[in-house]
């Protein structure tokens, strides 16, 4: 019967039924729209298949990357060796800027919600955005001399004659100079580092023929080792968290949770919400870093969530008890601002700090010249989207120091 043959009370009901319908339909749609968007957003942002718009960006990064590297030149390294109650001064370099490039080898998404895969990167050198050339010249501590001093300094009187020996026959220098370029992708050969890994007379096992901070690395897939992270299929909150690296889920060279595999690559995130910390997990440290919150941040009209680098970051039970673990094996003491990295760098007495010991214990700079932290040069921080994750900026500087010990009967290493 059509509705214009309808009484009035009859209309009534039927306009108030209309209005009840859209009502509930209204509430049904408000209700469910956030899991719709949710839905969406898990599968967009995700990488549980190969089809999302993620996806493609996440394979081949689109945007450009650059890495820039920095040396401590050593000025007065001879008067130094001369003379050593004077203070080593160092003059900073650079930057020397490269275009970083990633693709992902040997892609796998898992049944169990994680994606599996290589991180293949490729620098090339920017000469427009850098201060200096590669074939600039740098001085500094001869790094395969402190990894000798580091590994026989506790060894008998036999051993550390039969070093000082051949330290002396091969005419090793305490500091060595090289190019920029040498110093980091091309590397450059090494006498002793040669005879040191054919008799191994210390134990120190490096697998490289040249030395070099990045030889082997450059469009190398395995280097960076065999990650594994969470796709986002279940959730978006839990996209990105690194579930094992080189197939475990925590590392050999720290004790308790110093040891485990947390936090995210450093590139693809989970929405922070209202999370008061994040944490990265990196290969080159063999550990995490958690970072902490600092307010809000705006980059281009687009507002996220700031976080950012403190004095815990690299602290080892001096400041917090719960960052003891980070010591490392058989160190009982050490000051706070640096992190032991060593036995992750085959046995290479690495510390790593913030630039210029930023946040570090004042005592790392009472004994040198030519350092000066700073917070806005120096701080580490991101900024990411609270609801989709996405970085709105980055800075992620970290520095790399040797140590150079004192060890008696070397004559080279007896006025460090």
């Amino acid at each position: 019967m059509g509705c214009c043959r309808c009484s009035p009370s009859c209309k009534k009901w039927t306009t108030f039924g209309v209005a009840t319908a859209f009502i509930i339909f209204g509430l049904f749609f408000s209700i469910f729209w956030a899991m719709i968007v949710k839905k969406v957003m898990n599968y967009e942002l995700g990488l549980s298949s190969k089809d999302t718009n993620a996806y493609g960006m996440w394979k081949e990064t689109p945007i450009p990357i650059y890495l820039s590297f920095y040396f401590f030149n050593w000025t007065n390294s001879e008067e130094y060796q001369r003379n050593s109650s004077i203070k080593p001064h160092f003059d900073e370099c650079g930057p020397y800027t490269y275009h970083e490039h990633h693709v992902r080898d040997n892609v796998t998404i898992n049944d169990n919600s994680t994606i599996s895969f290589y991180n293949r990167r490729t620098w090339k050198f920017v000469p427009e955005r850098s201060v200096g050339d590669l074939t600039d010249q740098i001085t500094t501590f001869n790094p395969i001399v402190a990894s000798i001093a580091s590994l026989v300094k506790d060894k008998n009187y036999i051993v550390l004659i039969g070093v000082d020996f051949f330290l002396e026959e091969y005419k090793i220098n305490l500091t060595v100079t090289k190019t920029v370029e040498e110093f980091t992708f091309e590397g450059y050969d090494d006498p002793l580092l040669k005879l040191v890994q054919k008799l191994n007379i210390t134990g120190l096992k490096i697998p490289f023929k040249k030395f070099g901070w990045f030889v082997d690395r450059n469009d190398s897939a395995p280097y960076d080792g065999m990650w594994n992270m969470d796709n986002g299929a279940n959730s978006i909150d839990t996209l990105g968290l690194v579930r094992n690296w080189n197939y475990e889920s925590r590392v050999p060279y720290y004790e308790g949770t110093c040891g485990e595999v947390e936090g995210t690559q450093g590139e693809l995130w989970y929405p922070p919400h209202d999370k008061k910390t994040v944490k990265i997990f990196s290969n080159d440290l063999c550990s995490s870093i958690e970072l902490d919150w600092r307010g809000d941040y705006e980059y281009q009209g687009m507002k996220g969530h700031k976080f950012v680098g403190t004095d815990k970051v690299f602290d080892n039970g001096t400041k917090y008890p719960e960052m003891g673990c980070f010591k490392g094996k058989g160190v009982t003491h050490q000051l706070s601002g640096v992190r032991n990295v060593s036995l992750c760098k085959y046995g290479a007495p690495a510390l790593v700090s913030f630039p210029h010991f930023y946040e570090a214990d004042p005592a790392f700079l009472a004994d040198i010249e030519g350092l000066k932290p700073n917070k806005t040069q120096h701080e580490m921080f991101l900024a990411l989207e609270p609801e989709t994750g996405l970085p709105l900026t980055v800075r992620a500087q970290i520095q790399l120091n040797l140590k150079m010990e004192k060890v008696k009967h070397i004559k080279i290493l007896e006025k460090c």
